[in-house]
């Protein structure tokens, strides 16, 4: 029954990705620019992919700073990058690992990363690579399914920028395991982006 839902968990976000990428192609992307509470957002991607972690024995740890400063984007489309970042990192995560949500204020942005315990990066993948469509980190012993077809990260990358942000990928705090962070801007107007 389990491997029956995390299968139709997997299915759903594959087909989500499919969608996502081909309004990314068409232009059709736009983002909606309203309030949104990151933690609100961080929480209900938490709970969308549960069922995936919870089937791997794998917690997540949120760590967010409080209060939360609010930004202006799109809360639909951040869940959907919180989903992806999450997913990710259950598939490369080892069984009874944990995943940690962090973030923290710098400047006049906020970064909000979410860090696995798995095998961590090649240092060639770091770049922007890794986040290019189609591109798939497989590694040795992996599972056919831990490829995935490689539209998660560039999807990610391409809702952050929509927003004025920017992802970047690099080791976890304890030099091991992946750390992919996002960085968003704290106020964002209209204008700057409908720009």
């Amino acid at each position: 029954v389990l491997s029956l839902e995390r299968g139709s968990l997997r299915l759903t976000q594959l087909i989500d990705n499919l969608l996502e990428s081909v309004r990314i192609e068409s232009g059709q992307d736009s983002i909606r620019n309203r309030p949104v509470a990151l933690d609100e957002v961080v929480e209900e991607a938490v709970e969308m992919t549960a069922p995936l972690l919870a089937q791997r024995g794998q917690e997540v740890e949120v760590d967010l700073p409080y209060p939360l400063p609010a930004i202006h984007g799109d809360a639909p489309r951040l869940t959907q990058v919180f989903v992806n970042l999450l997913a990710n990192a259950n598939k490369f995560a080892p069984p009874g690992s944990v995943v940690r949500v962090g973030g923290a204020v710098e400047g006049a942005r906020i970064a909000l990363w979410v860090e696995d315990e798995g095998p961590g990066l090649p240092d060639s993948a770091a770049g922007g690579p890794l986040f290019d469509r189609f591109v798939r980190r497989v590694g040795e012993g992996e599972e056919p399914e831990t490829a995935g077809m490689g539209l998660g990260l560039w999807i990610v990358r391409s809702i952050v920028e929509r927003h004025g942000g920017a992802i970047e990928a690099g080791p976890g705090a304890a030099g091991r395991g992946t750390r992919l962070r996002i960085l968003l801007p704290l106020e964002r107007t209209r204008e700057e982006t409908a720009a």
